[in-house]
């Protein structure tokens, strides 16, 4: 098995971040260790993405939070009072205020129409796109 690359295609970046890629609506998202990034349609709870979602009123306006930790693991988190159309890591449906991990490859569903790609990057991560992440899984 070739190596990886920890060099993000997006921004060229070896550092520690997640990225997250959405088709519809189009959004491109970067995010390192730190405060989480939330997503929903809140713009005081979601500073960064409420306004991308503003006009889909099927995405709640508190959906979930992502924390990159410095050892480059990616968490998602939908808050404890959970949210009304549902947050879905690889069409399960997460528990409300249960951490769970990401992984390279993986797929983050906002509701039923919002999907979302997850990249990790960075020293310490299964950094770029997943080529086998286990038994049975693709």
């Amino acid at each position: 098995m070739s190596p990886r690359d920890a060099r993000c295609p997006s921004c060229d970046s070896t550092r520690t971040h997640v990225l997250l890629i959405c088709g519809d609506p189009c959004l491109e998202l970067r995010h390192g260790p730190g405060p989480p990034l939330t997503l929903g349609r809140h713009p005081d709870w979601a500073p960064r993405t409420a306004a991308f979602f503003a006009d889909r009123p099927k995405i709640s306006r508190r959906h979930a939070a992502i924390t990159v930790e410095p050892d480059g693991t990616a968490w998602v988190e939908e808050p404890p009072a959970g949210s009304h159309n549902g947050t879905f890591l690889n069409s399960a449906r997460l528990a409300p205020g249960i951490r769970t991990p990401l992984r390279d490859g993986d797929q983050l569903r906002l509701g039923l129409r919002v999907s979302i790609a997850v990249r990790l990057y960075g020293p310490g991560t299964a950094t770029g796109p997943a080529t086998g992440r286990g038994p049975g899984v693709g």
